[in-house]
């Protein structure tokens, strides 16, 4: 195997696919990155048997051929040198000798034939979106994913694809995030649950905001090819919560509050308190909604105008809860639906149904 490569070209196609490399495993072909080169193209490819990260570029090939890097420290080498407009690459006895400008390195190499084989052959259904709504999508939900291992459906959007809408919905038990999008094509009404980390995935493999993409998936595994990388994920299998029982559509109290000005409050009020939970309360009252903190480190009061339909309340938050939820809405202002100080608040656009989000309060002496 030999290929003369250019240096920015093979530093960004690695920097793709090392993170698909596995960190805890026992098998050590796990954390390498398979090169292949074939005719004019060289592929990068990488797998934890989870997730796949496949990326081609072009190459000048003198002979072709395949082998198997350790992942992170050829990510690391060809960073340095991704200034050399070329890199020579030679398999020899087991290692890839790398010349470029007058210098030379070598790795150490594991065979290509112990490296798991990763089906591509996916069709069965899909759906394809514009790249900037579905970075959009994935950006606004994601965050409302679970860490908790032991709960594993949560750590994972769930995606509806229904008539000509996709539907993202994330929650951890504290709080729900739920955005929509629109959608250029489908091959059916179907549902999916994927990992947040795939999706983060996604987000970063996506390039041209207009260009549109497809996803397309099979059983239990999806698949995503944009601009000459492939990723290849296992899908999250199961029944996920059905998140309609935790929305409630009455409310007593209704809070139209300018977001900007809402976030800004919350903020400094989180900035004051060293508490773990950076409690806030809110006081809402005819004409004004009072932000609060207090804690050993310090305290705050601000009030922020706002327009009141229905009862007067008072109710406590994780500062953090309800800042995550805010920095991803786009509109001047929001509505903040209430029922009484221990049932979940719900933030809605002024207009339309884009976007909801739902977190659930602290109970304490508010």
């Amino acid at each position: 195997m030999k290929f003369v490569v250019n240096g920015s070209e093979l530093s960004e196609a690695v920097s793709k696919v090392v993170k698909a490399v596995s960190t805890k495993t026992t098998n050590p072909i796990l954390e390498g990155i398979k090169l292949k080169v074939t005719g004019d193209e060289l592929s990068f490819l990488a797998t934890d048997t989870e997730i796949s990260i496949e990326k081609t570029i072009i190459a000048s090939t003198f002979t072709e051929g395949e082998t198997v890097v350790p992942g992170k420290m050829f990510a690391e080498f060809v960073k340095k040198i991704e200034n050399e407009d070329e890199i020579e690459f030679t398999f020899l006895d087991n290692q890839l000798k790398i010349n470029y400008g007058s210098s030379e390195g070598f790795i150490q190499t594991f065979p290509a034939e112990e490296f798991p084989i990763i089906n591509k052959d996916i069709k069965e259904k899909f759906f394809s979106i514009k790249q900037k709504e579905l970075k959009e999508l994935i950006l606004k939900s994601s965050f409302a994913c679970s860490q908790d291992e032991a709960r594993p459906l949560l750590k994972g959007c769930l995606l509806e694809i229904e008539d000509d809408e996709i539907t993202s919905v994330a929650l951890d038990g504290f709080r729900l995030a739920l955005y929509r999008k629109k959608i250029i094509e489908k091959s059916e009404n179907f549902k999916i649950i994927v990992n947040a980390r795939t999706l983060n995935e996604i987000v970063r493999i996506l390039e041209n905001d207009e260009d549109v993409v497809t996803i397309i998936v099979q059983k239990n595994v999806l698949m995503c090819e944009v601009n000459g990388t492939i990723l290849i994920s296992r899908l999250l299998e199961g029944e996920y919560i059905d998140y309609r029982n935790i929305i409630k559509e009455d409310y007593l109290t209704l809070v139209k509050v300018n977001k900007n000005q809402f976030l800004t409050a919350i903020d400094r009020a989180s900035a004051l308190n060293t508490d773990v939970k950076k409690i806030v309360k809110l006081d809402i009252k005819e004409n004004y909604m009072s932000v609060s903190s207090s804690s050993e480190a310090g305290k705050m009061n601000e009030n922020v105008i706002i327009n009141l339909e229905g009862k007067d309340l008072t109710i406590s938050f994780n500062a953090k809860f309800i800042i995550d939820s805010i920095k991803a809405i786009d509109d001047e202002f929001i509505n903040l639906y209430f029922n009484n100080k221990i049932n979940p608040c719900v933030i809605k656009p002024y207009s339309g149904n884009d976007y909801l989000y739902l977190i659930v309060p602290l109970r304490i002496n508010a």
